[in-house]
């Protein structure tokens, strides 16, 4: 029997076949949520770089109330 103990054609590793889509899955996803998690802190940090590159508002009340002498 010359083929006994050999696995059968399509078992047989071949250099050029695909990688296995579970790893696949597994390392595109992996990056997908590495890439999510740079954005976020990304817009993170530039949402806190906008805030402090407005001018600070001056504090001044838009009713002022006359104290006039009110008694003991």
């Amino acid at each position: 029997m010359p083929g006994w103990g050999r696995p059968p054609d399509d078992l047989r590793t071949d250099p050029d076949r695909e990688a296995d889509p579970a790893m696949s899955r597994l390392l595109a996803a992996t990056l997908t949520v590495a890439l999510a998690a740079a954005l976020a802190v990304g817009a993170a940090l530039g949402v806190v770089a906008l805030l402090e590159a407005t001018p600070e508002q001056p504090n001044t009340p838009l009713i002022t109330y006359e104290r006039t002498g009110q008694g003991s």
